[in-house]
């Protein structure tokens, strides 16, 4: 993990290096993961596009990331499972890109993006998810 450059005071307003801020290896493989967000203090909801279906049995997964305890700077290992597989529904037929995650934390509200195949790909689709 990076500091967030622009958002974060720590880091050169005009670019450069940025440290790392702690890492979190993962406890199976993952592919073309496209961005993660925090839900809790030891949660991390990941859009993937992978689109084999040769690590989990869903095509494009949300993954779930599990920490055994909070992030304090020391490396740690997370548990990863596949949620569910990401919405691809479009008149326009082809390859869809998952492009990441966005979590509220004042709606409770996970936002997904899809961009769908063709000449659809102009209209990103957002799905949004809320723990029931």
């Amino acid at each position: 993990m990076f500091p967030a450059p622009l958002l974060n005071p720590a880091t050169p307003p005009a670019g450069g290096d940025l440290t790392e801020t702690w890492q979190i290896t993962l406890d199976k493989p993952v592919r073309d993961i496209q961005g993660c967000d925090f839900v809790t203090d030891t949660r991390l909801l990941c859009a993937s596009n992978d689109a084999t279906g040769t690590l989990f049995p869903e095509i494009r997964p949300l993954l779930q990331v599990d920490l055994p305890h909070k992030v304090d700077g020391r490396p740690i290992t997370g548990t990863v499972k596949s949620l569910f597989a990401l919405p691809q529904r479009s008149v326009c037929s082809g390859t869809f890109e998952t492009e990441g995650v966005d979590y509220d934390v004042n709606s409770g509200t996970l936002r997904a993006e899809m961009i769908p195949p063709g000449v659809c790909a102009v209209a990103t689709a957002v799905y949004s998810y809320r723990q029931g």
